[in-house]
C-alpha cells in the first residue's frame, strides 16, 4: 500500500495510532467524571454535564490537549487520575511488530503528538516508546496543535525533514489533512483507533486498522 521506497522519514501520533485509544476514552469520559464527583461533589452525571460541554468546546485546540488547563480548570490533579488507571494503557493489536520491523529500515522515525508531556510520562513507563524512536515532538513545545498549519511549519525548521519523503500516520482527519496541506506527501489513518468501539470513517485517506496491517 505504502511506497516505503519513497519514504525516509516516518512521523507517529501516540493516542489511537500506536496507543490504544480506549485508555483516553475511558479517562476523559467515565473516569475523571466519577472523580470529580467523588472529590467536589455531587452525582456523576452532574459532574458529566459540567465536563463533556467544556471538552467539546475546545476539540481540536492546544487546550483540548493541555492537562495543566484541565487540572485548572476542573481543579483536580489530572496527572494523578490518569495513574489511578494507568492499567489500561496499552498498544494496539500489531503495533509492536511494526514498530520492531521499522526500526530496521534505518528510516527516522518521531512520535509526534498533541499529547500533554505528563500525558506522556503516565504512559511511558508501560510503552517505553524509546525502544523506537529517534524524537519525541509534543504540540505544546511550539504553541500550536497539530491540527494548525504553522504547527507543521516549525516543525519543519526544527527537524529540517522531506515532506516530499515523508509519512505521517494519525487517526485524527483533520490533523492529516493539515499535514497534507503542509506539503507531507506519504498519509496514512487508523480505522480503529479504539478497540472499544465501531471503526471510524477515514474519508479519503489510505488506512489501515492498526499499524500491524502496514507492514509490507
Amino acid at each position: 500500500m505504502l511506497d516505503w521506497d519513497n519514504i525516509d522519514t516516518v512521523m507517529l501520533d501516540m493516542d489511537g495510532t500506536l496507543l490504544d485509544l480506549h485508555f483516553d476514552t475511558y479517562y476523559w469520559l467515565e473516569h475523571l467524571p466519577l472523580r470529580y464527583a467523588q472529590i467536589h461533589g455531587g452525582s456523576v452525571q452532574e459532574a458529566k454535564n459540567l465536563i463533556y460541554p467544556k471538552l467539546m468546546a475546545l476539540k481540536g485546540q492546544l487546550n483540548w490537549y493541555c492537562l495543566d488547563y484541565w487540572q485548572s480548570e476542573f481543579d483536580v490533579d489530572i496527572i494523578a487520575l490518569k495513574k489511578e488507571v494507568d492499567h489500561k494503557v496499552q498498544f494496539l493489536p500489531g503495533t509492536e511488530a511494526f514498530l520492531d520491523w521499522l526500526k530496521t529500515t534505518g528510516k527516522h522515525i518521531y512520535l509526534v503528538t498533541n499529547a500533554h508531556a505528563g500525558s506522556l510520562a503516565v504512559k511511558q513507563p508501560h510503552a517505553r516508546l524509546e525502544r523506537w524512536m529517534h524524537g519525541f515532538y509534543h504540540s505544546h513545545d511550539y504553541g500550536y496543535a497539530k491540527e494548525e498549519l504553522a504547527f507543521w511549519r516549525a516543525l519543519q525548521a526544527n527537524i529540517g525533514y522531506d515532506p516530499t519523503r515523508t509519512l505521517m500516520v494519525d487517526d485524527n482527519m483533520q490533523v492529516l489533512a493539515t499535514a497534507q496541506q503542509s506539503g507531507i506527501e506519504h498519509l496514512l489513518t487508523i480505522s480503529e483507533p479504539d478497540t472499544q468501539k465501531p471503526p471510524q470513517a477515514t474519508g479519503d485517506f489510505m488506512a489501515v486498522a492498526n499499524l500491524g496491517q502496514a507492514i509490507p
